[in-house]
């Protein structure tokens, strides 16, 4: 059984793990992280939340244990759950929702954060640093913000190695500033490029999105409807595309991609939290 429509996947990897976390989403307002063990390519699946997580303001650390990730329920609390308000920026211990530290946002429009370090957290330039009095973290986490002309999902591609070859949208607004936006990772023969399209709020899956290639000395190979793609283990190549993660190590324009999992079947359940997914 699968769903409709296929669930749409925003992945981040651990620069200094093999690990790596997909954030699930779909049906309609239910997200699920997995933990990817990039190593035999196994998955985990974790826990379900009941709402918004924005990916492009979500991060992973660089040992792949810790996830900062922007998130909004809009509506009333339960009445066992500390009121944290509608929007909020949290870190967590993948595939766990559960909060270890959280910074609640005055609106859904910006928010979350990227890693510097391991123990250095850049919060979006709209976020207090001072976090909510039942979810603070532990001293030796560094605090800081981004910078105010930039966002946390540009500074995480600038982190990982890909250079902006045009300027096509202001990164907070995504107001149109230029005739188009390119970002390239380079990598032994080949370069993989990724074009920023238009906001469309009646796109599915959400109003952003991004369209990828590979680049030889004398030729592109498009990369058909990948919603993601990033360099992954050397000269492997992970894409995902219709709810599905595949991989393939380019040779020549050869592109044979290996099923690594489909998350269509996943469905909404109760998940508990470890106590080790609750502690620091």
């Amino acid at each position: 059984m699968t769903l409709p429509s296929p669930c749409r996947l925003s992945v981040f990897l651990a620069r200094r793990a093999p690990v790596g976390v997909i954030l699930r989403r779909g049906p309609s307002a239910w997200v699920q992280l997995v933990l990817w063990n990039r190593e035999d390519d196994s998955f985990a699946g974790g826990q379900w939340f009941h709402g918004q997580v924005h990916g492009r303001r979500c991060d992973l650390s660089p040992n792949g244990e810790l996830f900062v990730y922007f998130a909004a329920r809009h509506g009333r609390a339960r009445r066992d759950e500390v009121d944290v308000g509608n929007a909020w920026t949290a870190i967590s211990r993948p595939p766990y929702f559960t909060a270890l530290a959280l910074w609640p946002n005055l609106g859904s429009w910006y928010g979350g954060g990227v890693f510097h370090a391991d123990d250095h957290l850049q919060l979006d330039a709209t976020c207090g640093l001072e976090p909510h009095p039942a979810f603070r973290p532990p001293a030796r986490l560094m605090l800081s913000h981004v910078a105010a002309d930039t966002a946390p999902w540009e500074q995480r591609l600038r982190r990982d190695g890909w250079h902006l070859v045009e300027r096509g949208f202001d990164p907070r607004t995504h107001s149109r500033i230029g005739d188009r936006e390119i970002w390239r990772k380079p990598n032994a023969a080949f370069a993989l490029c990724r074009q920023i399209e238009d906001v469309d709020f009646r796109r599915y899956g959400g109003p952003y999105a991004e369209t990828f290639w590979l680049e030889t000395v004398d030729d592109l190979i498009p990369l058909g409807d990948a919603t993601w793609a990033d360099w992954d283990r050397g000269n492997r190549l992970a894409i995902a595309r219709d709810g599905k993660l595949l991989a393939a190590t380019p040779h020549g324009k050869d592109l044979l991609f290996d099923e690594l999992c489909d998350f269509n079947p996943h469905r909404p359940q109760q998940v508990a939290t470890p106590d080790w997914a609750r502690r620091w």
